[in-house]
């Protein structure tokens, strides 16, 4: 196999995985990446709150009374490690190339194949870490709150909305204790959508928001009700949203989820002293010239800085 050693550098690598396709995954979006990571071990900063109330009038010309700034938190959070490999075995090319040829197409294939699997399962790998962030938020930054139920059954709209805001947007506005934030997500499980829309007080508009979709010839997984905007979570085997459940995170909160990348564990990466990616991929030759192996790593930890923040809904 020494003729295709050329085809498994790490350079051919990066070039195979730049080419293969993302997997994006629903609660990519919500995770702000922290850079510069150069350690297994990784600093969160919980900025202080820095609240604020109102001022007593003074005479003109009196002395400012003083603030301070409240103090930040930091805890450290240590990194986890995962690795599958592909082997790309001699036989597998043999009867695959044309006769009398080496065929370096053939080979090419296979490795690019291996890579595009490789990187699906690490980025299924960061999604359900991901969701598994939102399921158990609960960290040394805090605990979640307990669960609550919305009776979406209800005929009278105006108490739905009235217990929307009570159990959702208050709590939610208690917990950032005046940060900012641009909406409400709800990430729903497949029972608890099932529910949401075949309620009362929801049909109507999940309807009405339907037919419009499906005029414009799209498939409808999410829609707004009462500030608060409804998503199905599209679950994938173990990436679920917890059954009978619906998790609710504000949006555009700067650092409410977080994730970071460490280094690789080999020499190149520790010795150049690289900040963590997200992807890493080597080859090497298998024992007595019967091929290559393709090995795929990451070493992640997904994080939840305001665990009181994220709210869970249950089913009545």
């Amino acid at each position: 196999m020494d003729f295709y050693r050329d085809f498994f550098t790490r350079e051919q690598l990066l070039v195979s995985l730049e080419q293969a396709q993302f997997i994006p995954g629903m609660m990519a979006p919500l995770f702000e990446t922290l850079s510069n990571v150069t350690s297994t071990n990784v600093d969160i900063e919980i900025l202080g709150k820095d609240a604020v109330t109102p001022a007593d009038s003074k005479p003109r010309g009196a002395a400012a009374d003083q603030l301070t700034l409240d103090k930040d938190g930091v805890e450290p959070f240590k990194t986890k490690f995962y690795s599958k490999e592909i082997p790309i075995l001699a036989d597998s090319v043999l009867n695959a190339r044309q006769r009398g040829g080496l065929n370096p197409e053939v080979i090419m294939g296979r490795r690019d194949r291996a890579v595009r699997k490789l990187r699906n399962w690490v980025d299924i790998q960061h999604e359900f870490l991901r969701i598994s962030a939102v399921n158990t938020p609960s960290n040394v930054f805090g605990n979640a709150p307990a669960e609550v139920v919305v009776g979406f059954g209800a005929a009278d709209t105006v108490a739905v909305k009235a217990a929307i805001f009570s159990n959702i947007i208050e709590p939610i506005e208690t917990a950032l204790d005046g940060l900012t934030y641009t909406g409400i997500d709800a990430y729903c499980s497949k029972d608890y959508w099932l529910g949401l829309i075949q309620s009362k007080t929801m049909r109507e508009t999940y309807l009405y928001t339907a037919n419009d979709a499906n005029l414009r010839g799209i498939e409808l997984n999410s829609f707004t009700y009462d500030n608060v905007t409804w998503h199905r979570y599209r679950p994938q085997g173990t990436l679920k949203i917890t059954d009978g459940k619906a998790k609710v995170i504000p949006r555009g909160v700067s650092g409410l989820l977080v994730q970071a990348f460490a280094p690789d564990d080999t020499l190149s990466s520790v010795g150049m002293g690289e900040s963590g990616q997200p992807y890493y991929m080597h080859a090497w030759p298998i024992e007595r010239d019967k091929g290559w192996t393709i090995e795929a790593k990451t070493h992640p930890v997904m994080v939840c800085t305001r665990p009181a923040a994220v709210q869970t809904l249950k089913l009545s």
